[in-house]
């Protein structure tokens, strides 16, 4: 009897021991990913210009409007039936391309949407590049096996979307099919004479802005993404799968509640929580509670939201480099690596070059700070990562600007990959605003 005590007595304290060790570790990962955040905060930190508006954009998406600019240097134009897209003579029933204009619309939700209207599959369209989601944007997109009838017959039928300029043709659009997009952004005045605003705009000269990252790139709502990344770059599947589906930062309700639950390691009580539309967070947690498998969860994923995660992290590298190299100026210095004689920074990957100099001294420091070894971005089920070099500063094309009743109005051109939001924080000077 004393032996059957005893036993139970030791399987109790085992068991409490284990209970300890989950509640040490849950703690420790909490903390982990807690310093993560405070430490990778999002750093556009630098400013060119001396001015400051208070102002807000977005109070509507028509006051931040994006247009695509094609290859050909085609404007399309927001609100018009350009024309200029003709059919192909010899089609062989390829592809057929329109212009997508959309508002509260992500590019991928529309595709989606316009995938199912049409009976297709998401993989059967293509784009240039993605858009604004809290904006009027418009932008090439490409399609195959898909009637020319079925894009007519939904072209004015879905709320937010028109088609138009259908063209058949016998190219694919491919990522990058674009030379860049042209702005349109009202920015609404907080107590400040609009012509006043555009006296003082007279008198900056704005040729370039620092080619940031805009602050998309990590997370608009829940600046997160790159954190993600680093711990899936370390191969800590469990901390960026608590990352990404729990640590409530700035939501209410339910879904605060939910990542509380994700926190606690309550998954099937956090998945009851979750809000039905947060869908690829619900199809992580239902992966795991199958297979228990924090890479399998991630898996789930689509290709391109896999890859997000590791983007967004040599984004947040990219964008220190820009905070370093800031002091020395960015006239092209001794050991630069030149892109049409503008400098260049490593956005860090396997095949990366580095530059020499002062500029690969900055690359190099980060590196070692980070513990980076080039080649761990090969990750497997992720993908092969493998760099390149950006401009450390952009050029802005045909910067103009006016004054409305209630705002002034800023038009500018920007390359592909650059972001207007950087060139808004230059006036506004707070990111929340710009968002």
């Amino acid at each position: 009897m004393n032996y059957i005590i005893g036993r139970k007595r030791k399987l109790e304290s085992l068991k409490n021991l284990k209970d300890y060790r989950k509640r040490i570790e849950k703690e420790y990962r909490k903390k982990k990913i807690r310093k993560l955040i405070e430490e990778m905060r999002v750093n556009l930190d630098k400013y060119l210009v001396n001015l400051k508006i208070e102002g807000v954009i977005k109070k509507y998406p028509e006051d931040f409007i994006v247009e695509e600019i094609t290859k050909d240097g085609i404007i399309l134009e927001y609100g018009k039936d350009l024309g200029v897209f003709k059919d192909d003579p010899n089609w062989k029933g390829a592809f057929i391309h329109f212009t997508l204009e959309k508002v509260k619309w992500s590019t991928l939700d529309a595709i989606g949407e316009l995938a199912r209207r049409t009976n297709s599959k998401r993989k059967n369209f293509g784009f240039a590049g993605t858009k604004d989601k809290y904006a009027a944007t418009t932008q090439r997109v490409g399609c195959f096996g898909i009637k020319v009838e079925a894009l007519e017959r939904i072209k004015d039928s879905i709320k937010g979307i028109r088609i138009r300029d259908i063209q058949r043709t016998n190219k694919k659009l491919k990522l990058g099919d674009l030379w860049g997009n042209r702005f349109t952004i009202k920015v609404r005045l907080k107590g400040r004479d609009p012509q006043e605003v555009v006296e003082i705009l007279k008198n900056i000269k704005l040729d370039y802005i620092l080619n940031y990252y805009g602050i998309q790139r990590f997370g608009t709502d829940r600046p997160i993404t790159h954190i993600v990344g680093k711990l899936i770059y370390n191969r800590d599947f469990e901390g960026a799968f608590y990352a990404y589906c729990g640590t409530p930062l700035f939501e209410e309700g339910r879904l605060r509640e939910a990542r509380k639950l994700v926190d606690e390691g309550d998954f099937k009580g956090a998945l009851k929580m979750y809000p039905r539309e947060l869908y690829y967070e619900r199809k992580m947690l239902k992966k795991y509670l199958e297979t228990g498998s924090f890479i399998k969860s991630f898996k789930v994923l689509p290709p391109h939201l896999r890859c997000m995660f590791i983007n967004a992290y040599q984004s947040y590298l990219f964008n220190e480099i820009i905070n370093r190299r800031f002091q020395y100026g960015f006239e092209p210095l001794e050991g630069d690596i030149l892109f049409d004689g503008i400098p260049t920074g490593a956005v860090l990957g396997r095949k990366c070059k580095l530059a020499e100099g002062i500029q690969g001294e900055i690359e190099r420091e980060i590196i070692e700070e980070e513990g980076i070894d080039l080649q761990k971005f090969y990750i497997e089920d992720f993908g092969d990562f493998p760099g390149t070099r950006r401009k450390l500063i952009s050029k802005v094309y045909d910067f103009k600007f006016w004054a409305e009743e209630d705002g002034v109005v800023l038009r500018f051109k920007l390359e592909r990959g650059c972001y207007a939001t950087v060139l808004l924080r230059e006036f506004i000077k707070d990111d929340k605003n710009i968002r």
